[in-house]
């Protein structure tokens, strides 16, 4: 049986790298990895490390530029993806409904077109994708985090249970989304169960935009994935 052809929308962060491996795990066969980037892009996660991340994964990382009007260049980027590429499928991180402006987003963009959109995170509950991400061998290090809730500190952490504790203390006391599905903060992925190297990050600035506390890496690079050398 032939395996679906997808494309794997990239952010670089925990949900996206976690459903991407579901959908290997699945069977599907992943032809890309997939960043939209605004005419500003986000300062929540790194480019300069996703061509990392796509060489640790073995799958070439694709950047789709898009103006306003979103909604009609995501369909255009979306159109062009099926039918220059033959993809049949597009991964999505998404957890739950947001809110009422974005809706459901890349089901909303899809709509009508000749593609099925897989969502292997949706409707998990928050705790258990945490777990998942951690007990799975997947390195998460926060890379932007919002204030009042965080601080600069944060900024290179790695996700391990000992900050799902912190974080559950921060949900409890403010209600935040334990995923960050609400701005709250943004993770990069270094390592990972599909990634065939270590992504090191030795160096790194913390910078600050309005009420963001934000990583920019300054000295990166792959290292085997056992030993140091």
């Amino acid at each position: 049986m032939q395996k679906l052809k997808v494309a794997a929308l990239w952010s670089g962060g925990k949900e996206s790298c976690l459903a991407c491996h579901k959908a290997l795990a699945g069977g599907f066969d992943v032809a890309f990895i997939v960043t939209f980037l605004w005419e500003t892009p986000s300062v929540c996660h790194p480019l300069s490390l996703m061509p990392l991340q796509s060489k640790a994964l073995g799958i070439p990382h694709v950047e789709a530029k898009v103006k306003e009007p979103y909604f009609e260049k995501y369909r255009e980027a979306i159109s062009r993806f099926i039918k220059e590429d033959g993809i049949e499928g597009i991964v999505t991180g998404d957890i739950s409904f947001i809110d009422s402006f974005h809706g459901n987003w890349i089901d909303d963009v899809c709509r009508g077109l000749s593609v099925k959109v897989i969502k292997p995170l949706w409707g998990l509950d928050r705790y258990q994708i945490l777990n998942e991400v951690i007990s799975q061998g997947f390195k998460a290090v926060f890379t932007c985090v919002r204030q009042p809730w965080f601080d600069e500190k944060w900024l290179g952490r790695e996700l391990n249970e000992a900050l799902m504790k912190e974080l559950k203390e921060l949900k409890d006391k403010y209600g935040i989304d334990l995923c960050g599905e609400k701005g709250e903060y943004h993770t990069m992925i270094v390592d990972a169960p599909i990634f065939k190297e270590v992504i090191q990050i030795s160096k790194f600035s913390k910078e600050k935009k309005d009420s963001l506390f934000f990583m920019k890496p300054t000295h990166f690079f792959l290292r085997p994935k056992h030993g140091t050398s």
